[in-house]
């Protein structure tokens, strides 16, 4: 049976294989944390399938231009034990204590999959997963956490604090643990943030002002509304430091939409989006939806094409047809319908 390696990492599949010994990039591994010892995570495992995902986004996004450099993050919070084989036993694991502000005693003993600071989306497909990922741990109190992969152990850290820098979890790791406590169940069992580039130029022009950038993006393809609305557009965050607790409890309060369906995304403003889904690829799917309408019209503006957005009414005429279609379908029997008296709908597009 062949195996599609499309969103597998090669070296779980044994494709790829660590390099020898004593060689000068096996001790660059080893200092970007790979542990020779350790069993390998399964391609098929909850963890191996995520770690998979995060290699294509990478790539993708990265292909296809959506990011700025490779600048961004990922995370998942698992719902399978990984076998501890595969792990740093958590005696020997870093330990770090995480802002006075973030406690999540409720991911005590859960394990979150994160992309590590410094490392780069489009590499995490080609590379050993240890050495662009690291899985953390949460302890008791919610405010320690131990990182389980993706480092070298305490020890080894002790023996060289001269030498390199010790591998970190995204800075932004504070933002998923919160987020992940407070709304896994609700399905945000993921996220991803880019830094994509078309969304941040647009967020420099005239269109920047959160009350005009989404009906600006919205003008423009007519399932956002469709998709969108129902859940408040994308949520504004006002520029701020990336990496501090306060931008992650307006990112909750902003996702948690006041009790209204949750929101898909976010925007920082000038910096990127933030997006969560039932798992990576899902998550990916919003910020990219929104980046490329963005490039759509950014590309337009540039070629003086007259690429005119809709108008507000043509958007609500839209939204009109799309639910009363709906509504009407949802009404119709169950059974099997007449295919030669098929049931019309007396809603057509018929824009102003």
């Amino acid at each position: 049976m062949r195996v599609d390696s499309t969103l597998v990492n090669p070296y779980l599949i044994n494709a790829l294989t660590a390099p020898p010994p004593q060689t000068y990039r096996y001790e660059r591994w080893r200092e970007r944390g790979y542990h020779p010892n350790l069993h390998p995570i399964s391609p098929d495992s909850e963890c191996g399938t995520l770690i998979g995902q995060m290699g294509w986004v990478g790539a993708h996004a990265h292909a296809h231009d959506y990011l700025w450099a490779t600048a961004g993050n990922m995370g998942a919070i698992l719902t399978e034990t990984i076998d501890n084989a595969c792990l740093i036993s958590y005696e020997a694991s870093p330990r770090y204590q995480l802002p006075p502000q973030i406690v999540v005693k409720g991911l005590a003993g859960r394990h979150v999959l994160l992309t590590k600071s410094g490392s780069r989306l489009d590499m995490i497909g080609i590379e050993h997963p240890a050495l662009n990922l690291t899985l953390v741990e949460v302890e008791p109190d919610g405010t320690h956490y131990r990182m389980r992969f993706g480092t070298p152990d305490q020890t080894t850290l002790d023996r060289n604090q001269n030498g390199v820098a010790p591998p970190a979890p995204t800075s932004e790791m504070f933002h998923y643990l919160l987020i992940f406590e407070q709304l896994a169940e609700h399905g945000f069992n993921a996220l991803v943030h880019l830094q994509p580039k078309f969304l941040n130029l647009i967020s420099r022009t005239e269109h920047g002002a959160p009350d005009k950038f989404y009906d600006f993006l919205r003008g423009y393809e007519p399932e956002t509304p469709i998709i969108y609305d129902p859940s408040g557009g994308i949520g504004f965050v006002e520029e701020r430091a990336p990496g501090i607790p306060e931008l992650s409890y307006e990112s909750l309060r902003l996702f948690q939409n006041g009790g209204d369906p949750a929101r898909h995304i976010l925007y920082w403003v000038g910096h990127g989006t933030f997006s969560r889904g039932s798992d990576i690829l899902d998550a990916y799917k919003h910020a990219e939806y929104f980046e490329a309408a963005a490039r759509m019209a950014w590309e337009a503006n540039q070629q003086r094409v007259d690429a005119q957005a809709y108008t507000e009414e043509i958007v609500s005429c839209i939204l009109r047809e799309f639910n009363a279609n709906r509504e009407a379908a949802s009404k119709l029997d169950d059974g099997f319908q007449d295919a030669d008296n098929p049931v019309q709908s007396d809603n057509v597009y018929n824009y102003p």
